[in-house]
């Protein structure tokens, strides 16, 4: 899965909007980019794949059926 970053608002974007901007956190000063990720969870385990999920998955299931 190819993670995008999260993209920064403008004022150029929002002052027409009647609205306002927060002021950058410290973690945007410093330059720290935020990821956001999916997270699939089977049998108490966490994957950040869905192919590694659905394995996962898939092994269960032949382990519940005896195979």
């Amino acid at each position: 899965m190819l993670n995008q970053p999260v993209s920064k608002p403008t004022n150029e974007n929002w002052e027409s909007e009647g609205g306002s901007l927060r002021p950058q956190t410290e973690a945007e000063v410093l330059g720290v980019t935020r990821f956001l990720s999916e997270t699939f969870v089977v049998g108490g385990y966490s994957y950040t794949k869905l192919r590694d999920a659905l394995a996962q998955g898939r092994r269960m299931q032949k382990q519940d059926a005896g195979l």
